[in-house]
């Protein structure tokens, strides 16, 4: 496997568009030099973050989260720096050869669950193929559900009798874990296992640990059709999409993704050979699991139930989708019924045909909300035209949406071209009026010139050659090391070389700065070298003055009274 030199990540950098990454993961407005928009990483209500294009960073002035592109997408994704390279690689086109990086961070706390819920699933896999329980076998073999389907989703069967439990006590796991992993519970009657009796289907992360199950009933006569792990130190099932591990390759070569309620839906798609496929677990998706979608950067296909309750869930779905800006389409499933239902009454191919009959989010709008309004009722017609213009206002597309507004038109008899012309935003007037949290303003101005110039490093060196904050002399440090190997600096490649956050967070403050330096002027920087001279003596008479008061010695108080003057003479 190859590694990233320095080299190739700044050439990432220099290729990559920062404002264009960013806006696939959130919706940007210009403003000025720059774009604005709500920042993810906290509660944001008015637009914080700023990204600039010239300096190819991004700041959030609520939080103080900043850095270049590969910052921006490893604090989103969740990923290490190195997975950011090759991710802002891949949405921007840019060949990276054979580099790969093996996302799987060992988590040392959720270890031992994972090996739990891998013994769980060697069980029960093992007792569904070897035999002794033939009507299971048979029953998922008439559902279309074969053999290879069962090892690739590793169903299992767990028996009745708690034979699950005793076959984990015998291999020394502790009945603490087993309790917290949901596997078995701790009844008045004893421990007794989860998911007797069911055929059992592990749900895993992202990476591809066991963290879940669900499991259906055999038994007919059993009162839950599924019942699921509940939360565990390792699953949140909001956190989660199902068979997502799977699917990812796969959504890369058709460049979308089929969005499915239930593991079984998945299963279904798989009979039909459709395997860019995922589940939320149910019918209500979460942000997290929005942004899950987001990651894989292709087209999100909404497939949930052709009833009542698939069909509002899809309104909600896309409501939610539609804000943050994810580009989907509805699957027109108008047959309703589930896919396992539809493979049943009319074959795998029409499931298969059926996945990619598509249609806008707009268009599904226009049918799902007549059926909510009724609009031979003027004031319903009313509520119906108003909700429509604002789905319709987000079109980006003037022609798409001109004619979406004439489709409303033609529906209600209401113009509402005037309502949803596209408004600027009311943006929040951001101050970046940095408060010098690291340090003096001199140092500051030090910096900006040092960023600027080669010259002001020199000057800086001879002159001064320290800082007094510890963060502003470590970025200084930087800046000389990096003139060593260059003769500019680009801010957002240095960005790359820097260790430590305070010192990241100092250099996006400069560069954000409005009163940050345009150009090296030696007289300014002399100017703020000695105010830092001065600062530097003032700190030192303090503390000799300090000292001063406690002595009892005149001699020796009145010779450090005489330095204290002669200090005081130089600084002028």
């Amino acid at each position: 496997m190859a590694r990233l030199s320095e080299d190739k990540i700044n050439e990432i950098r220099s290729h990559s568009d920062i404002v264009e990454v960013i806006s696939k993961y959130i919706p940007l407005s210009r403003k000025g030099k720059s774009y604005v928009g709500m920042c993810p990483f906290h509660d944001d209500h008015d637009p914080s973050m700023s990204v600039s294009q010239d300096k190819q960073i991004f700041k959030c002035f609520a939080c103080g989260a900043g850095g270049n592109v590969f910052n921006f997408v490893s604090r989103y994704e969740n990923i290490s720096f190195a997975e950011s390279v090759v991710e802002v690689a891949k949405i921007c086109n840019i060949d990276v050869g054979d580099i790969e990086i093996v996302s799987n961070p060992v988590n040392t706390h959720l270890a031992p669950y994972y090996k739990l819920n891998q013994a769980f699933i060697d069980y029960t896999h093992y007792m569904l193929l070897s035999g002794g329980h033939n009507d299971v076998l048979d029953y998922l073999h008439k559902r279309q559900i074969h053999d290879d389907l069962i090892k690739k989703f590793e169903i299992g069967y767990n028996p009745n009798e708690d034979a699950l439990y005793h076959y984990l006590k015998a291999k020394k796991f502790k009945d603490e874990e087993m309790i917290e992993a949901n596997l078995v519970r701790l009844t008045s009657q004893g421990i007794h296992d989860v998911f007797s009796s069911r055929i059992t289907i592990p749900i895993h992360d992202r990476y591809g640990n066991p963290i879940a199950f669900t499991a259906r009933r055999f038994n007919e006569s059993d009162e839950a059709k599924y019942i699921n792990t509940t939360e565990t130190p390792c699953y949140v099932k909001g956190n989660v999409l199902f068979n997502y591990h799977r699917a990812i390759d796969a959504c890369k070569k058709t460049q979308r993704v089929l969005l499915v309620e239930g593991a079984m839906d998945t299963i279904a798609f798989y009979k039909a050979g459709i395997e860019d496929v995922v589940a939320t677990l149910g019918t209500a998706c979460t942000k997290e699991q929005l942004k899950l979608l987001k990651q894989m950067h292709v087209k999100v296909d909404v497939c949930y139930d052709g009833d009542a309750a698939g069909i509002n869930a899809i309104y909600k779905f896309g409501k939610m989708a539609s804000e943050s800006s994810l580009v989907f389409e509805v699957v027109d499933n108008k047959t309703g019924l589930d896919p396992d239902e539809i493979i049943e009454k009319y074959g795998i191919d029409e499931l298969k045909s059926l996945s990619y009959k598509t249609i806008s989010w707009i268009d599904f709008c226009f049918g799902y909300l007549q059926s909510k309004y009724h609009l031979e009722n003027y004031s319903q017609k009313v509520e119906y035209a108003k909700e429509m213009s604002i789905e319709i206002e987000r079109v980006k597309e003037v022609f798409l949406r001109e004619n979406y507004l004439k489709k409303l038109y033609e529906i209600t008899g209401f113009d509402m071209s005037q309502r949803a012309v596209k408004k600027k935003p009311v943006l929040r007037e951001i101050s970046k009026n940095i408060q010098f949290r690291y340090g003096e303003a001199a140092e500051y101005e030090i910096l900006g010139q040092m960023l600027l110039s080669r010259q002001a490093v020199n000057v800086f060196k001879n002159d001064l050659g320290f800082l007094i904050h510890p963060v502003c002399n470590q970025l200084a440090l930087y800046l000389i090391n990096e003139y060593r190997l260059s003769d500019t600096i680009q801010a957002a490649d240095l960005l790359n070389q820097i260790k430590e956050e305070e010192v990241k967070k100092l250099l996006v403050d400069l560069c954000e700065w409005e009163l940050a330096p345009k150009s090296f002027n030696l007289e300014v920087l002399k100017d703020a070298i000695r105010k830092i001279h001065d600062k530097c003596i003032e700190a030192k008479i303090k503390e000799m003055s300090d000292l001063a008061k406690k002595m009892s010695n005149p001699l020796d108080k009145a010779r450090l009274i005489n330095e204290i003057i002669e200090l005081r003479r130089k600084s002028g």
